[in-house]
This record gives structure tokens, sequence and C-alpha cells, in this order.
């Protein structure tokens, strides 16, 4: 080894890295500091919103939370109030429907007596028709030629008698 030179060959480059550290150092550190600064900001506002956006999160929660619990009575409520409204509308129904059956009653029974008047009548009508027909054959067998002359000539005496206002 008696050619090598500790000092140019071992040290040197060492002592170079050494400045040159130190330059880049001197060189680097402000804007390195400066840009380590600018994110450590940007962390720190990103974890504030963060914790914002969590804070809101959970007080969403919260009001959502409340909301379902009231949501179970709401629903029970408006469960009520239909049944209610249902009930009170079968009893409107209810008794729409008896008024209405009452008088279909009614008219059925007054529509069957009118039936029956009219079925009187006709049956009063044929009753007579067939006694006339009757008496008319009874009173054409019991009566012969001269009777008959008689019974006109009597019917034609009263219709004589009967005055002239009357007749006409």
């Amino acid at each position: 080894m008696e050619n090598f030179d500790f000092l140019g060959s071992f040290l040197f480059p060492y002592i170079n890295w050494i400045v040159f550290l130190v330059l880049a150092y001197l060189l680097f550190k402000k804007p390195i500091l400066t840009i380590l600064a600018a994110r450590r900001q940007s962390f720190n506002e990103r974890v504030q919103k963060a914790n914002e956006a969590k804070e809101e999160a959970e007080r969403r929660h919260q009001e959502l939370q409340a909301r379902l619990a009231q949501l179970d009575q709401e629903i029970a409520s408006l469960t009520s109030k239909g049944r209610a409204a249902a009930d009170l509308e079968a009893q409107a129904i209810q008794s729409s429907a008896e008024q209405l059956a009452e008088h279909l009653r009614r008219e059925a029974r007054r529509i069957a007596e009118a039936e029956v008047a009219a079925a009187k009548v006709e049956l009063q009508r044929e009753i007579l028709v067939q006694v006339k027909a009757h008496t008319i054959d009874q009173v054409e067998k019991s009566l012969d030629a001269g009777r008959h002359q008689k019974v006109v000539k009597q019917s034609l005496a009263s219709l004589s008698q009967v005055p002239s206002e009357v007749r006409s």
C-alpha cells in the first residue's frame, strides 16, 4: 500500500459527499420545509374536514334515528286513523244500505198493493162480463118471443119518460 493516498483517495470523496449534503441542506431546506408545511396544513385541513363530515354524519344519524323512532308512532297513528275512518265509512254505508232497503221494501209493498188492486179490478170486470153473459143466456133461454117484445116495449116506454135534456 505504498501508493495509497489516504487523504486523496479515501477522505476526499467523503468530504465531497458531506459538503454536497450541507450545500443541498442549505439550498433545499427552505423549499422542502415550505412543501412539508403546505402538506401538513393540507393534511390538517383534510383531517378537519373529515372530522366535520364525521360530526355532520353523526348528527344526521341521530336525526334519522329519532325520525325512525317517530315513524313507528306515525304509522301506528295513521293506522288507527285509517281504521277509524274505515269504521265511519262502513257505518255510513251500512246506514245508507238500510235506508235503501227500507225504501225498496216500501216501494215493493206499494207496487204489490197496486198490482193486487189492479188484479181485483180486472177480476171484478171479468166476473161482471161472465155474469152478464150468463144472465143474457139465462134471460134468452127463459124469454120467449112474446115476452121479449113486452120487455122491449116497457124499456122503450121508460126511455120516453126520461127528459130530453138527459137523453142528449
